[in-house]
């Protein structure tokens, strides 16, 4: 898809997806989406897939290591001790 299109912010800060880029990726309503400015011309927007980001983070959170809360005290202790 190379098409260009423009859409026009209201005064609450709304911005309406043109509907042939909304079909192109496939966002219907409700459908989330992360931004970050890359300059304050430039904002990057990226459709968020849910469910591949609860996969990651399960896979994430069974790797991790279980830690007792007494662990974790005596390791925020020992780092605020290095500073």
């Amino acid at each position: 898809m190379n098409t260009i299109e423009t859409a026009k912010m209201s005064a609450r800060g709304q911005i309406i997806i043109p509907k042939e880029i909304r079909d192109s990726i496939h966002a219907k309503e409700s459908t989330i989406f992360t931004m970050m400015p890359l300059d304050t011309d430039t904002i990057i927007m990226k459709r968020l897939d849910k469910n591949k980001l609860l996969t990651e983070f399960r896979s994430i959170r069974s790797r991790a290591v279980k830690m007792a809360s007494e662990d974790i005290s005596k390791e925020i202790i020992s780092a605020r001790k290095k500073r």
